[in-house]
């Protein structure tokens, strides 16, 4: 019963004078019954002048995201003391303690202690009142398509449309498990990334007569931002095998099919023969590689004899790209899988990072609890000390008689109820931050890990 009395005494003494209105209006009804109590008990020989510090309200408090318990809200529109935290000079708390009739109850004493030494607490509550235990990682997601970073990048796709791909391999042609291979490949790329097909040699024949038309052919069937199911299958089914080869006039045109803005460029010619159309396919990827676009060119020798590879293996050099020869359709598949496979480290990558992100947002909130609770606790002691430590001068200016005499037990019970809110808010807090940043923390590693399960799933 006496620690909820002295509660109660404290949340009076805290809210007088405390309004949500004009600070400068100072004759509310707590302010004037005040007035009234001391203007009683001066001495005869006192003037106003010579009463104790004269307060005034503190602005309103701000929006806050919970609402504020009673508590709270006495402990935030408390006025600060004349002499709280940088402000305390002892010598001047003695000439106005000096100030003080002998008349005063225990609990007049302890307002007039507090519009002298009261600390300023309205910056922790707010910081409780406004705390947001939650922990949330925003790292962008890559999709089930995977995305890239914010950088920019280009698939180019070139396919040879030569005759020689009617040939066989298995049950299939050339062009057939091409056309196959590059749509599986084509899915699973970036769905942030842009895409272009290029074809080349796919008009006239392998007549000579043809030779001109056919080796003056290269077209683009496909340029979108992404894998368009319905658009790039439509554009692979244009491709027919026709005539002759010229990989370096396909390759001098991928720049054509590089959007603006384009941060980097990735070619992949799948071919499977050199070529016989009279260009320089070794200088057409050096010129690529060069350019003011990062751009490396990779070839994909698809059932090609042995002086084929070495010249093809050639132009992978010159464009800083790689060389892969795969003579079946389940090698060609196994290849772009391979390259699929680099792309699938992006959801490796997220799971790290967001790992990171969340651990690093559950010590921020940690912290912030923590150090709140403890910078309470550390104000409610330097105010207590100071607080008996003014009685302590009254007691002995007074005699040892007197309402000051009681004042102990309330100095105390403030003390404690302060510390106790404190360190149960506090605390609170840092176990919330705890557990929902740890909650985060096995999501963004479940979520990883599935992004990277489904990564495999999708696999051609």
């Amino acid at each position: 019963m006496k620690k909820w009395a002295s509660f109660i005494v404290f949340l009076t003494l805290v809210m007088t004078g405390c309004t949500d209105s004009d600070p400068g209006q100072k004759d509310t009804a707590a302010t004037q019954q005040t007035a009234n109590l001391q203007e009683q008990t001066k001495t005869p020989d006192q003037t106003t002048s010579d009463t104790s510090t004269q307060t005034q309200a503190r602005e309103p408090l701000p929006p806050v995201k919970r609402e504020l318990t009673a508590f709270e809200l006495a402990l935030a529109n408390q006025v600060v003391g004349t002499y709280a935290g940088e402000n305390y000079d002892e010598e001047k708390v003695k000439k106005e303690l000096d100030k003080l009739p002998a008349t005063l109850t225990s609990e007049q004493y302890l307002e007039e202690l507090l519009k002298l030494l009261g600390e300023d607490y309205r910056p922790f509550v707010l910081t409780f009142a406004n705390f947001d235990s939650s922990v949330d990682v925003h790292l962008q997601r890559p999709t089930e398509e995977i995305t890239l970073p914010d950088t920019q990048t280009h698939f180019a796709l070139l396919i040879d449309a030569s005759g020689s791909m009617k040939g066989k391999v298995g049950k299939k042609t050339k062009m057939e498990a091409a056309r196959e291979a590059i749509d599986q490949f084509a899915s699973v790329l970036p769905k942030n990334a842009t895409i272009s097909l290029r074809v080349y040699g796919h008009k006239g024949s392998g007549s000579e007569q043809d030779k001109a038309l056919s080796c003056a052919s290269t077209e683009t069937f496909y340029s979108e931002t992404g894998y368009q199911k319905e658009s790039f299958q439509q554009a692979l089914g244009k491709v027919q095998p026709a005539g002759w080869t010229p990989i370096a006039k396909a390759l001098q045109a991928v720049q054509e099919d590089i959007p603006p803005g384009t941060n980097e460029t990735f070619v992949y010619v799948v071919s499977d023969g050199i070529e016989t159309c009279g260009g320089n396919p070794v200088e057409a990827a050096k010129a690529l590689n060069q350019s003011s676009i990062k751009t490396v060119v990779n070839i994909i020798g698809f059932d090609v004899d042995n002086e084929g590879q070495r010249m093809l293996k050639q132009v992978a050099d010159a464009g800083a790209g790689t060389y892969i020869t795969v003579q079946d359709e389940e090698a060609l598949k196994k290849h772009l899988r391979g390259e699929y496979d680099k792309l699938k480290q992006a959801w490796y990558a997220w799971k790290e990072n967001a790992k990171e992100d969340a651990l690093s947002q559950k010590e921020a909130k940690k912290k912030l609890a923590e150090d709140t609770k403890e910078k309470v606790k550390a104000l409610v002691e330097e105010e207590k000390q100071r607080l008996l430590d003014a009685r302590e001068y009254l007691k002995k200016r007074f005699n040892g008689k007197g309402g000051i005499m009681d004042t102990d037990s309330a100095i105390i019970d403030r003390k404690q109820e302060i510390w106790r809110y404190a360190v149960d808010t506090g605390n609170g807090l840092w176990r919330d931050s705890v557990d929902k940043g740890n909650q985060e923390w096995r999501e963004v590693i479940e979520e990883g890990q599935q992004g990277v399960r489904d990564a495999n799933d999708k696999k051609p």
